[in-house]
């Protein structure tokens, strides 16, 4: 059995491996691939999430490098209520410090407003767990905004009465999701590996053509959320945002590793070569 570890808990991490799973690729090329939490399994040789793995190696935690990159586009939204202050929010529910979505959330926070006018983070924890908590931090008036992932479809949020104020995916890039490998614990060159990027690269189609394999898949990862829900992150956000062009991703993943790098102040921990096998 080969260990896939995720990060999170949530759509656009699992989803290739659901589909892959559930379309039946990995019984066709006689692999036996089971999706764990990272954090509870270190010993396992793969990460969906590509984020967290790139701070890993960065930091000189783990030896990780990228066989397939799902997507470009962060599933993550800032959502506030929807009589929210023009100004933009002054207390945002974010994630812990030091995880790659923070990082991002940061990012944007600079990208998008002064200094003077950027919102104080309030740090939650990870995993389905902190969503719940951010999204409780919103309802109650504890923070004005809340940083949200692929947990809950965008439809589901807005019957809450929250509106997503800005969608990660359109402020910025970064290989987002995937197949990431521990070097140290297996060859990107296995045959086992070659399969599993096989079975997510098949799973792409099945997203881009919106197949029902792939609505099956969404609506059963969501939290809180209707068929409809489902069909309308498939079609709205996954479908046009799987599947990147190679290219595209060497270009994203070079700035990735140089903006990462120095947000980190990671010092001598380099990869340039994190994103090289991808073809």
């Amino acid at each position: 059995m080969i260990l896939l570890g995720y990060r999170d808990h949530n759509v656009h991490e699992l989803l290739c491996h659901e589909i892959a799973a559930r379309a039946g690729y990995y019984d066709r090329l006689g692999i036996d691939v089971k999706a764990v939490a990272g954090p509870d399994h270190p010993e396992a040789a793969l990460s969906a999430g590509l984020g967290g793995s790139l701070i890993e190696t960065l930091r000189g935690q783990r030896r990780w490098k990228v066989a397939l990159v799902h997507t470009l586009h962060p599933l993550f939204w800032v959502w506030t209520k929807m009589r929210k202050q023009s100004a933009g929010p002054t207390v945002l529910a974010g994630h812990p410090e030091g995880s790659i979505v923070c990082a991002l959330t940061q990012r944007v926070i600079n990208t998008h407003w002064t200094r003077d006018e950027g919102p104080t983070l309030l740090h939650f924890p990870a995993g389905s767990a902190g969503d719940h908590q951010r999204l409780e931090a919103l309802r109650s008036g504890a923070a004005d905004a809340a940083v949200l992932g692929s947990t809950f479809a965008p439809t589901a949020l807005s019957r809450h009465g929250l509106t997503d104020s800005l969608f990660f995916g359109t402020a910025l890039k970064f290989p987002t999701a995937g197949i990431a490998v521990d070097v140290e614990r297996i060859s990107l060159d296995h045959p086992s590996i070659q399969k599993i990027v096989a079975a997510h690269t098949a799973a792409i189609t099945h997203i881009k053509s919106r197949d029902p394999v792939a609505l099956d898949a969404v609506a059963s990862l969501l939290h809180d959320s209707t068929r409809t829900d489902a069909q309308l992150l498939l079609t709205n956000y996954l479908s046009p945002q799987y599947g990147p062009d190679p290219h595209d991703v060497h270009t994203t993943g070079a700035d990735a590793l140089e903006w990462l790098t120095g947000a980190l102040r990671t010092g001598g921990h380099t990869s340039t070569d994190f994103y090289e096998a991808v073809r």
